[in-house]
């Protein structure tokens, strides 16, 4: 028989509509079943509508302005047609939008639309998109992915996952996972002997760099000891910068900061390693200012670190022997604070707002949430009170803003943690719940839209996925998704678009599932993917790596039963409103 062909067909929808007041799209998909080419009514499938946004008001007439001269004529717009990336969707399409004004590097006016000049997309697919194993490097059931070796990264510009795993010929090494070609490579194999274990100290650490990727690591070749290496992917370009001190590092001015052993910082882009002082981009006058404080001034970021795209924050010991905080902008400025003048200042979080950054330090007994101010001063924004010991201030959640709000997790009482929110114009702080206890005491908290979501434990619900939007109304368990007071194992939640996902184990349609992949917009829970299915079957994702988010994908590291733990894939396209989905 011959296959019918998919169409999509648009329509306008004129203004006036009931359901788009302004006027829009509709669009309709399913099969040519008569094949006269077009999509007959009995033959539409599933709808969707486009509506256009409320008009806005006009403003107010300028003044007449002198006519300019006749400038060059501008790039043209393009519009092309592509297949959806077939490990994403099996049967769809990708109408892309751009400008042919050779943006970030590609040629401009060469009729051809590139990948950096598209502005634009509309992602259609007509069955439900994909998910699945991505590696298997071990044979059979053995584990790929274990303790120390399981550290990964996303690939921006190349669009490929770079991952530490065990291989039987090669030890722990980095391998590389094309989504395109379903392939899984060995990197290189840096330390032939025994594997070099890359990302066992800090992971892999992602940076684009216009058309090349950037991905840092620590690894051990069995010749230099452990060292901090960088790799764009491929063989040649995998080369070691120098060791550092293995703390995770800060990203900042188009680079990586690290700690170095003699108490300085070091700065790197992937060509070599720079103390700050020396980093390529200063001027002299700039330098010679960042090296006097850099000689009164010892033991930078020892204490505490934090980066925005403008700033670097960290503690440094002063002259008179204190620590404090200092910032460095990246035109070389630099600003001091003197949160405790009695002593040092102990400092943990950072959240940053425009030039402002908030931050819990030590202040008498108890952690308090402090504000360090542009201008050199700084405010204290709580004043929560224990009735013994400390507040633990933000040491599951830390600190998440949500519109004027700072939420956190903090104690009035020794080992009974609670959520509380400060509202940054008044300073008024409050506790969320007095039924939720260690909130994010599994998975920590990430922001999702305009809520903070979380683990917690209820004495009704037991441990299970929550959510607040900073009021008492809008703080709850989300899904009692194993019922009763039994609980949820809660092990990751992550933010995709205005949605999040979890994994975590519960009931799924009267049946007990093992821990597994689940999705929300705030309201309920959904199961979108179980690794291993079957009665008293559990994947255990999420004992190793992390929960990675690509443009199109989540990998997470699981269990099927047949493979050991490897890498895995979630296709997030309709829960980050990214793809049309037409399920037939």
């Amino acid at each position: 028989d011959t296959a019918h062909t998919q169409t999509l067909q648009t329509t306008p929808v004129m203004p006036g509509d009931p359901t788009c007041p302004q006027g829009g799209t509709n669009l309709s998909g399913g099969l040519d079943l008569n094949s006269n080419g077009e999509l007959d009514n009995e033959e539409v499938v599933t709808t969707s509508l486009l509506c256009n946004g409320v008009t806005g008001i006009n403003g107010t007439a300028g003044v007449a302005g002198t006519n300019g001269s006749h400038g060059a004529n501008g790039p043209a717009a393009l519009i092309d047609k592509q297949s959806a990336p077939h490990y994403v969707c099996k049967d769809g399409f990708v109408i892309r939008f751009g400008v042919d004004d050779g943006h970030d590097g590609a040629m401009s006016q060469d009729g051809l639309l590139q990948p950096s000049e598209v502005r634009e997309s509309l992602n259609v697919c007509f069955s439900p998109l994909l998910y699945g194993r991505v590696s298997d490097l071990a044979t059979g059931i053995t584990d790929s992915i274990t303790t120390g070796c399981d550290a990964s990264a996303w690939l921006p510009v190349t669009e490929r996952l770079l991952v530490a795993a065990s291989h039987a010929d090669h030890g722990c090494e980095a391998f590389l996972h094309n989504p395109t070609t379903n392939q899984t490579v060995l990197l290189e194999d840096l330390h032939a002997s025994s594997g070099s274990q890359p990302g066992r100290e800090i992971g892999f650490h992602s940076l684009a760099a216009g058309d090349h990727d950037r991905v840092f690591f620590d690894a051990d070749d069995g010749v230099s000891g452990r060292q901090l290496w960088v790799s764009d992917g491929t063989v040649n370009n995998t080369v070691s910068l120098g060791v550092v001190e293995w703390q995770a590092p800060l990203k900042w001015a188009d680079g990586l900061v690290f700690h170095a052993s003699n108490g300085s910082m070091l700065w790197t882009n992937g060509t070599q390693l720079y103390t700050l002082p020396h980093a390529p981009w200063w001027n002299e006058t700039q330098r010679i200012h960042i090296e006097a404080f850099a000689d009164g001034h010892t033991q930078w970021g020892s204490g505490w670190t934090h980066s925005d795209s403008e700033h670097l924050w960290f503690t440094a010991v002063d002259p008179q022997g204190d620590v404090e905080p200092h910032r460095l902008t990246t035109d070389g400025s630099v600003t001091s604070w003197d949160v405790n003048p009695a002593g040092d200042a102990l400092l943990n979080h950072g959240l940053s707002l425009e030039s402002d950054v908030y931050v819990v330090a030590q202040r008498g007994p108890a952690k308090q949430i402090v504000q360090l101010m542009d201008n050199g001063t700084h405010s204290w924004l709580t004043s929560i009170a224990p009735s013994a010991g400390d507040t633990a201030m933000g040491e599951r959640m830390g600190l998440n803003l949500i519109g004027e709000n700072l939420v956190f997790d903090a104690q009035t009482q020794p080992n009974q943690p609670r959520l509380w929110t400060t509202h940054l114009p008044s300073g008024i702080s409050v506790q969320l719940s007095t039924t939720m206890l260690a909130p994010g005491l599994n998975a920590g908290a990430t922001v999702s839209g305009n809520s903070v979501v979380f683990d917690c434990t209820t004495p009704e619900h037991g441990m299970e996925v929550c959510i607040t939007d900073a009021t008492t109304m809008g703080t709850r368990v989300v899904l009692d998704a194993t019922p009763g007071m039994l609980s949820s194992s809660v092990v990751a939640v992550q933010s995709v678009g205005e949605g999040w996902l979890a994994l975590t184990n519960g009931n799924h349609e009267g049946s007990s599932v093992g821990t597994s992949l689940w999705s929300s917009s705030g309201t309920t829970m959904n199961l979108v993917y179980n690794p291993w299915p079957g009665t008293g079957n559990d994947s255990q994702a999420g004992q190793y790596g992390d929960l990675l988010v690509s443009d199109t994908q989540l990998f997470f590291v699981a269990h099927d039963g047949e493979t050991g733990h490897e890498w895995h894939r979630w296709s997030h396209g309709e829960l980050s409103d990214d793809w049309i989905v037409f399920n037939r």
